[in-house]
């Protein structure tokens, strides 16, 4: 299966990646120390060798462009819409991502990657930390442009200068890293992600036991960035309302909780956890259900993406606007903000989901 959309024949894009394990540290960044976990090489090439911090070639006529982007995860696949204007400008060139051990699945297999570069990190606070610190480390490799444009870090950028109109959002930090270099960025935006055959099996694998022939909702109910109210009582409770008998629930969650355990003491057999695949995975899952629930985190991020089917219904409970996935996509979706789970279930009913 592959969605990756290219239509320019400009583009060159490079094999599914070969990992090669580099100087793997057991230890955490500290400090200014950075630790190299490993380099994972999207092709071979003969002239280029493998230095302590990064990736450095022989001379040539490639752009080498470099992108930094450490987490969090749905920060990095958004960073994603990136590669594909920077291709259609440089054809004749080479993009290598620097990024964390914590978040770097979401680079994986991506066509227009040349080399993915880790560096450790077990949690998403030291993965942030990595972007500060990765700049000076990398300046002596000879980078044509280096791109490091995290909204964390750049507050005043979250709005594009050729279109205004759009507002306020922070996925346009990396649409104006690109108009800073005078890049033209198509709209709507594109953000990308190609699933290897593994995991489109892991997914078969998973869905196997379960009637699919019924109405299926996947359900994204915990975030770590702060951008929505969702929580335990919103799951149960939205949850009750959802069952029937002829829907089944994904859960997306990495753990499961009481509220899980509550709403499969109503309906055992069409309560799913999906904690077990991982965000990947869940967005093919995505690709095989009718109704997505969403808070603007990782999952929501993926199913934004080219790999993702555009015909479904989906809501999305966020705090503002200003950090929802509508830059990417927001036709057919419905973008509540309130903090009023009763007044959220009425919406449902009037909109006879």
């Amino acid at each position: 299966m592959h969605r990756t959309t290219m239509k320019s024949q400009k583009i060159v894009v490079s094999k599914q990646p070969k990992i090669i394990k580099v100087n793997i540290m057991n230890q955490e960044v500290l400090s200014d120390k950075l630790k190299l976990a490993e380099i994972v090489h999207a092709k071979k090439e003969k002239d280029h060798t493998i230095e302590k911090f990064g990736v450095s070639y022989k001379p040539s006529k490639k752009q080498r462009i470099a992108l930094i982007q450490t987490g969090s995860w749905g920060d990095c696949i958004n960073s994603t819409l990136m590669f594909k204007p920077l291709k259609e400008k440089f054809a004749n060139s080479t993009i290598d991502v620097y990024t964390s051990t914590y978040h770097s699945s979401a680079f994986h297999n991506n066509p227009f990657i040349d080399n993915i570069i880790k560096f450790n990190a077990n949690r998403k606070e030291t993965a942030l930390h990595l972007m500060t610190l990765i700049p000076n480390k990398i300046m002596k490799y000879g980078y044509d442009m280096l791109y490091n444009p995290h909204p964390m870090i750049n507050p005043g950028r979250w709005s594009s200068e050729k279109h205004p109109e759009l507002g306020e959002n922070l996925i346009y930090s990396w649409v104006r890293s690109l108009e800073d270099q005078n890049i033209k960025v198509d709209l709507p935006l594109e953000t990308i992600m190609e699933l290897t055959k593994e995991e489109i099996k892991r997914v078969d694998d998973f869905c196997s036991p379960v009637n699919m022939d019924c109405r299926n909702i996947i359900m994204e109910i915990h975030g770590e960035s702060g951008q929505t109210f969702w929580d335990h009582r919103w799951t149960q409770k939205v949850g009750e309302y959802l069952l029937d008998h002829n829907t089944n629930l994904f859960i997306s969650r990495k753990h499961t909780g009481d509220d899980i355990a509550n709403l499969k003491d109503i309906a055992r057999n069409r309560i799913i956890f999906a904690g077990d695949l991982s965000i990947r995975e869940c967005a093919e899952l995505f690709n095989r259900c009718d109704i997505f629930f969403s808070i603007s985190s990782g999952l929501s991020n993926a199913c934004n993406t080219n790999w993702c089917k555009k015909d479904i219904v989906w809501v999305e409970a966020v705090n503002s606007l200003a950090c929802s996935s509508s830059p990417i996509r927001s036709k057919g979706k419905i973008f509540w903000h309130e903090n009023d789970v009763d007044k959220f279930i009425n919406m449902l009913k009037k909109n006879k989901i």
